[in-house]
Parts: structure tokens; sequence; C-alpha cells
């Protein structure tokens, strides 16, 4: 059995991989708001390494370049300020991101909608220090106001409020194509956490399943349990990193697309796929629908889950999908 053990967590930073041999190359750095790590165990030789990470790197730049809300010269702000008047031309990634966000929003009837945007920006998570609403809160437009042509290679809104925000799947994007990217050059074994999403490459360098330990959404330091997955991405979203906590209670930041207020069916959901988008992307929405209905979309969809709800006695209760690895803490 592998012994390396990581801890996966909602947008933080550094995720460490112990007691495992050093890796042929490796590469750290602050990009999408958070670290990236990235480490290669098994290439052709140490400069084929080294060279497949600087470009991996590269692809996960880029994507923050194209997609970060926060960016006034990015493609998605673009959108935002001119989807409304003409169809906008964006990069292909744009496209690939919304299309298959558009996918996600019919699986999930809505659950996940990266129209978002007004409500996002109405409690203040876009920036530094996000506050309770004062005043009405605008409702999210809804995916259907989105309209992509691929031959044109445009976006256009059908609402003048409408606007998009890909923090719930640009991560899991990222590392998808950075993967992509270390998989062509001939990579054998990988570890690529970005804040928390994680995805790999073959198995660990020691051998057996990669070992992951899910982090407590209430308790620093605690974790819920251990997944093991072979290779495969992994996504956590919750309320236990970037959250208003007031007199009215704890409100996360992510958003129910249907009602506009901060979803509370699960105050963490964890989600094991083969992409690392679609893991991002679901596990956003498992925090919107609740385990009984999330887990009803995970066997169609063949996804592993570890979703936690909260009790009246301030306990966090698990529920693990058939068939996935879990040990609970």
């Amino acid at each position: 059995m592998s012994v390396a053990l990581v801890l996966a967590t909602t947008l933080v930073a550094a995720v460490t991989a112990t007691a495992s041999p050093d890796p042929q190359a490796s590469l750290r750095e602050w990009v999408m708001g958070t670290v990236a790590d990235v480490r290669v165990y098994a290439a052709a030789d140490a400069p084929a390494a080294r060279a497949a990470l600087g470009r991996a790197m590269d692809e996960i730049r880029a994507v923050d370049h194209l997609m970060a809300v926060q960016r006034p010269d990015s493609d998605v702000s673009r959108v935002n300020r001119e989807a409304a008047t003409h169809a906008v031309a964006v990069d292909p990634r744009v496209l690939a991101v919304l299309r298959t966000s558009l996918e996600v929003s019919r699986l999930t009837d809505g659950a996940f909608d990266v129209t978002v945007l007004p409500t996002v920006l109405a409690w203040g998570f876009t920036g530094p220090m996000p506050a309770r609403p004062t005043g009405a809160v605008p409702r999210p437009a809804g995916f259907r106001t989105l309209r992509l042509d691929d031959a044109a290679g445009t976006v256009r809104f059908t609402d003048a409020a409408a606007g998009v925000d890909l923090g719930g799947i640009a991560k899991g994007y990222a590392l998808d194509r950075a993967r992509d990217v270390l998989r062509a050059a001939g990579v054998r074994s990988a570890w690529l956490d970005l804040g928390g999403e994680i995805a790999t490459i073959g198995a660990p360098p020691d051998g057996g399943r990669w070992r992951i330990a899910v982090r407590h959404p209430r308790r620093a330091g605690a974790v819920l349990g251990i997944l093991e997955m072979g290779e495969g991405a992994v996504s956590t979203s919750g309320d236990g990193e970037r959250f208003v906590e007031d007199a009215a209670g704890r409100a996360g930041h992510i958003f129910d697309p249907r009602t506009g207020r901060p979803a509370s069916a699960l105050v963490t959901a964890t989600v094991v796929a083969s992409s690392a988008t679609l893991a991002d992307a679901l596990s956003t929405a498992a925090v919107v629908m609740g385990d009984e209905a999330f887990e009803r979309l995970a066997r169609r969809l063949d996804v592993g889950a570890v979703l936690g709800e909260l009790a009246p006695d301030a306990a966090v209760r698990v529920r693990v999908t058939p068939g996935l690895r879990f040990e609970p803490a």
C-alpha cells in the first residue's frame, strides 16, 4: 500500500505528500488565487520531467489569465462587460469550459450554474472582505441565458443582468489541461494540486494507491477520513474556508443558483472522478443538492463522493457513495 498521504482542502494552499520518494521535478507557484504544487515522479528522465512541468504550469497560468473574474483583461471579464450587447469572441478553452458548465447545469437541474456572478458580487466573495449584504441580492440570470456559438467561437447573453463566474470549474479545468501536457510528454506518475483540487497520473512512486485525507469542515487540523484512489481527480467544496459568519449564522461562498441564497444542504462535498473539470463542478453542485439527490446523480455518472451534512448537534454526518474506498477518521 502506498504511504503517500495528502490533505484535500478547500481553497487553501499547499498539499504535501509525506514519506514518498523525491520527485524527478517539482514546481510550486502562486496562481489562480492559491498555490499550485505539481510533482513529476516518473518520466523519461529528469530534464524531460522539468520541461514538461514548465509547460504544464504555463497551461495553468493561461487558464488563470483567460478565466479570472478579478482580471479586467480576462476573456471572462470581457464577456461580462460586453456579451449582453453583442457576441464576444473568446479563446477556445473558455468556450470549452462554458460548454461543460452548461452540460453540468442540465445534469444537476441548475444546482450548478456559472451565472451566479451578480450574487457573488453582492456578497463580496470576489474580494478579500466578503460581508452579508444589507440590501436586496440579485438572483442569477440562469444558465439558459447563455448562448454559445462553437463555430464562431463566441459567447453572448440573452439577459442584460447576466454575468459568469467560473470559480466552481476553472481550477479543475486547469488541472486537466496541465495533466494532458504531462501525459503527452510521457509522464507516467505525477501529482497535481491546485489549492486542494487534485489530479493524478498513474500510481504513487512507491506503488499502491494515492491516499488522500479529506479535511473536516469545522475543526481545524482534523480530517473526516482517508480516501484511496488510483489515477483520477478529487475536488472538495464547502463552507470550511470562504464564508461570512455573523449573528445570522454562517454563509459559505457557494450559492444555490435557483434561489440566489447561500447553499446549506451540505457543509462539505468531496467528489472523485476521472476528470478534474467534472469533479470540480460536481463538488460545487453537491453542496447545493444535498446527499440523497447527489448520490443518485453520482450513480448515474459513475463518480464517487464523500458528503458531509451538519447535524443538529453540530457534528458532521458523513455519507459515502457505494464503491468508494474511504476510511472514516
